[in-house]
């Protein structure tokens, strides 16, 4: 078993733009918005929590909003895909912000799922979306995670 990996993205120009893995499995951005928590066990079925996705844009072209979700899977593997539920969250700018700050869009998604078929040294492909339902749905950001990689 591995201990957690925790990866805490924000806005570009944020104090918390950068990935902070605990440990193995190590983490590779890909896009500076996403996810604040993840925690994987080396198992053929692997436990998945995604507590949170924060510094996301608003992607609705009403209202200011997102309805946000995760797809989460494992690299070549696409039966392995579990999907958080949609939360509708909406654009503020922090506390303390600057004039010239821009809004973002802060989540708590309370995810908890399990990755089938997971082997030690495959990749776990996270893509936040916002939820369409007139349209195709937007990305809001991706990252991916693998073990000692």
């Amino acid at each position: 078993n591995h201990p957690p990996a925790f990866v805490t993205m924000g806005c570009p120009g944020s104090k918390a733009n950068d990935v902070v893995p605990s440990g193995p499995p190590a983490v590779a951005a890909q896009d500076p918005y996403l996810l604040e928590v993840v925690t994987a066990d080396a198992k053929p079925t692997t436990s998945l929590k995604i507590y949170s996705a924060h510094g996301l844009r608003s992607a609705d072209l009403v209202g200011n909003k997102s309805d946000v979700y995760v797809e989460v899977e494992i690299e070549g593997k696409s039966d392995s895909k579990v999907t958080t539920a949609v939360v509708t969250g909406t654009a503020s700018k922090k506390e303390g912000a600057g004039e010239n700050d821009k809004s973002s869009i802060d989540v708590n998604l309370q995810f908890v799922g399990e990755l089938k078929g997971y082997v030690a040294g495959d990749k776990i492909l996270f893509t936040v979306k916002d939820k369409d339902f007139l349209m195709s749905d937007d990305s809001l950001g991706k990252a991916t995670v693998t073990e000692g990689g």
